[in-house]
Formats: structure tokens, C-alpha cells, sequence
């Protein structure tokens, strides 16, 4: 009796379990720290600036996932490895999804798919390698308004879109590691404050300032307009 698969890798439109294969081995080692040490003449020690913006700064991190799958013959051993390297390797940046995960995502391509063929035991082994933003990303991030959706999310429960009227004062809790920079979308022109006395201007359309951000935990902000506004960001964990 065959026995189930339960872990899998999934990107665009690749997915290890729907093409028969185990996962053998599966490793996503922590990201190397952007690490900004000086030495100073005359001054006693080292100086580490890497905490300058406030946050740590992380390289990509490397994602090694090996398949396996038993009892293949030839022809789809060979048929299998070429769809593998098709599906995977004319990617770009784009969500993994990934079992060993929960509720989060991946974000990054594809460098390499290595296969193995064992004529011996008729079996196909292929190492996946992708390079990865170093954050997983959660997959649910609240809900908007703008539609009447009924559905549940995973960790902080909020809004993330809002009608104004002249002007609305809001909450949004960045439940991530650090900092992020959120896509706005807006039906018309806004303005939008900080409990900082921050100022952003809002157009009418799409809206990224990578300099304005949401820091970790509550955000209040003061909407000056009309028209509905909504906030997509992506909530950064480290796994």
C-alpha cells in the first residue's frame, strides 16, 4: 500500500504532491544578518551600526527541498525532470507555498533544480534550491470593507479598508518583525497623518512610499478625504 503524501512544494505551476513525490529533506536555515561593524581610531572596541534604521537587515535566505519518487519508469522519469525545470526555473519572484510552513508563504525563485535517476531502483530524486525574501510572509492580513466578505484570519483580526467622510481616525496593528511598507489603494485623493505628525499625501489609484511605514504593533492614523482607502501589507515572520 502506497503510502500518503503529505508535505509538498508548490510555485506557480509546479506541485510536488500532485506530481507524485515525497519530501525527503527539507531546509530553510535562518538568513545571515547585514552586519555594519567599524572600528573607530583611538576609541576603545568595535561600533555595530546594523541596528541604524531601528531593525535588523537580512540577506535572502536558501530553500533546499528534496524530492523523491519511487517506482517511475524511464520514459516518466525523463518526462518528469523536464517538467520540473520548465515549471520551475522560468519563474520570477513569485508565493511558495510550502507545507512545512503555517498560514505563511514564501517569496523568491527558483536557482536550481538538480535530478537524480536511479535506474536501478526506478526512481527520481530532483534538489530544488530557491532564493527567498527573508521573511515568510502570513497568507491572511485582515479584511476590507469595500466588499461584504465573511471570513476568518489568522493572528491580528482587523480592517484593512475604510470609507471616509471629510476625515476618520483608524487602527491598524503591523503584527510582523519589524516595519513594512504597504501598498494604498484610494477612490480619490487623501491625505493621511501619523500619531507621529507624519504626512503622506494619497492619490487617486495605487500608492506605495517605501519611506512610509507601519511599525511593528499599533498604528494610528488620521484620514483627511472622501472616498473608500485600503491598506495591503504583507506580515513578516521569522521561521
Amino acid at each position: 500500500m502506497a503510502i500518503e503524501i503529505n508535505e509538498y512544494i508548490e510555485m506557480g505551476r509546479f506541485n510536488s504532491k500532485e506530481a507524485g513525490y515525497y519530501v525527503l529533506e527539507h531546509d530553510a536555515p535562518s538568513p545571515d544578518e547585514q552586519e555594519i561593524i567599524e572600528s573607530i581610531p583611538f576609541m576603545q572596541g568595535v561600533y555595530d551600526f546594523s541596528m541604524l534604521l531601528g531593525e535588523k537587515v537580512f540577506d535572502n535566505r536558501k530553500l533546499t527541498v528534496k524530492l523523491y519518487r519511487p517506482l517511475t519508469t524511464y520514459e516518466e522519469r525523463k518526462r518528469l525532470e523536464q517538467e520540473a525545470k520548465e515549471q520551475l526555473m522560468l519563474n520570477e519572484i513569485s508565493s511558495i507555498t510550502d507545507s512545512w510552513l503555517d498560514g505563511c508563504h514564501w517569496l523568491g525563485k527558483c536557482t536550481s533544480v538538480i535530478a537524480d535517476d536511479d535506474q536501478s531502483r526506478n526512481s527520481l530524486t530532483l534538489t530544488l534550491t530557491f532564493d527567498c525574501y527573508p521573511f515568510a510572509l502570513k497568507d491572511a492580513a485582515g479584511y476590507t470593507d469595500e466588499f461584504d466578505v465573511d471570513y476568518f484570519v489568522d493572528g491580528v483580526d482587523q480592517w484593512t479598508g475604510f470609507f471616509v467622510k471629510g476625515q476618520r481616525t483608524i487602527l491598524l496593528i503591523n503584527e510582523g518583525v519589524n516595519a513594512t511598507s504597504p501598498i494604498i489603494t484610494a477612490t480619490g485623493k487623501m491625505q493621511l497623518t501619523t500619531d507621529d505628525g507624519e504626512s503622506l499625501d494619497i492619490q487617486k489609484g495605487q500608492n506605495q512610499d517605501l519611506f512610509f511605514k507601519l511599525k511593528r504593533g499599533e498604528n494610528r492614523l488620521t484620514i483627511f478625504g472622501n472616498g473608500h482607502i485600503r491598506f495591503i501589507t504583507g506580515t513578516e515572520v521569522m521561521v
